[in-house]
């Protein structure tokens, strides 16, 4: 694909490497929501944890999901459930049985929106609290206090995406990454949703805030 992985534009903060604005993130968001919908309607699921790394940018950074990922109903190994538990948003369940689910796909969703969100990669080592290592751990914990939600921003956006738009993408996010398979949205759902804040141009907040340590 023309523009690389999306992990690439996300964590590759070299100088010169144009950055992601926030419309262009909710669109590719829709866009991976959308894949994900039409291969469950096909019956497949992608067969592994997914990442920033797995999703692909074309031309207007157009998402395609990789092909190495795809498959019927599969059940992951030992070793390669070990392999992804740092590079990737793994679901609980699939660390315990190592099947992979449509309802794993949404979770791993979720943390692929939450990089998206908040410019942090699926494993952290340089976070000080082993808690906030991992970035789904570290996002449920810091949801549950909507007053902290501004802060969740990556800062490399400088402030520039709507306020209600980035609380309405944390919801669709926490929507995803429930603990208990059941409860999360289904990905029709997170498609409508997700299209929803895609197609919005609201303008950034006002006044500008700093971003707090993370």
């Amino acid at each position: 694909m023309p523009l690389g992985s999306l992990q690439n534009h996300l964590h590759d903060r070299s100088p010169g490497k144009a950055l992601l604005d926030w419309n262009t993130r909710m669109n590719i968001a829709a866009g991976v929501a959308k894949g994900l919908e039409y291969l469950h309607h096909q019956g497949v699921v992608y067969r592994k944890p997914m990442s920033s790394s797995d999703i692909l940018l074309g031309d207007g950074y157009h998402p395609k999901l990789s092909q190495y990922g795809l498959a019927e109903l599969h059940q992951l190994g030992a070793e390669e459930i070990k392999s992804f538990t740092r590079s990737t948003n793994i679901a609980p369940e699939m660390l315990a049985t190592g099947r992979v689910t449509t309802k794993s796909n949404v979770y791993s969703f979720g943390g692929v929106l939450l990089e998206l969100i908040t410019g942090r990669t699926p494993f952290d080592p340089a976070q000080a609290a082993a808690e906030d290592r991992n970035l789904v751990m570290w996002a449920t914990r810091v949801m549950k206090d909507r007053s902290q939600l501004r802060w969740m921003a990556d800062p490399a956006l400088q402030d520039q995406y709507p306020s209600m738009g980035l609380q309405e993408a944390l919801e669709v996010a926490s929507m995803c990454i429930h603990q208990r398979p059941a409860m999360r949205s289904p990905i029709g759902a997170v498609v409508a949703a997700l299209s929803r804040l895609a197609a919005c141009d609201d303008p950034p907040p006002e006044s500008s805030h700093h971003a707090a340590p993370r």
